[in-house]
């Protein structure tokens, strides 16, 4: 039978698993949001493509909604064709490069 730590010990793990998992449904929601903003400025091609772009990588397609997103939200944009979408995906490629770091072996 378990003792009163071990009974502690589990509750503790219980609430952190749930902690957890809210987070996880927050972060979700969170995303699904952006998305469906995102959405609203983009024409139907543009769509079509950060679709695609969605399923072969989603972080990517993550921070292009993001961009797209803060884009709509400042007015800077209404609507955002297949040709600007393909110039906000080189952006965020060429921010992606920058931070990585470029190590070369000599031998």
């Amino acid at each position: 039978m378990p003792d009163e730590d071990e009974l502690e010990k589990l509750r503790e793990q219980k609430r952190k698993e749930a902690q957890q998992q809210d987070h996880q449904q927050q972060e979700k929601e969170q995303r699904e949001q952006i998305s469906q903003l995102a959405s609203k400025f983009l024409t139907n091609e543009a769509q079509s493509r950060l679709a695609n772009i969605k399923a072969a990588d989603p972080n990517k397609a993550s921070a292009i909604e993001t961009q797209i997103v803060k884009l709509g939200r400042t007015g800077q944009v209404n609507e955002i064709s297949d040709g600007q979408l393909k110039d906000i995906l080189r952006s965020v490629q060429k921010e992606k490069d920058k931070n990585e770091s470029n190590i070369k072996f000599r031998r």
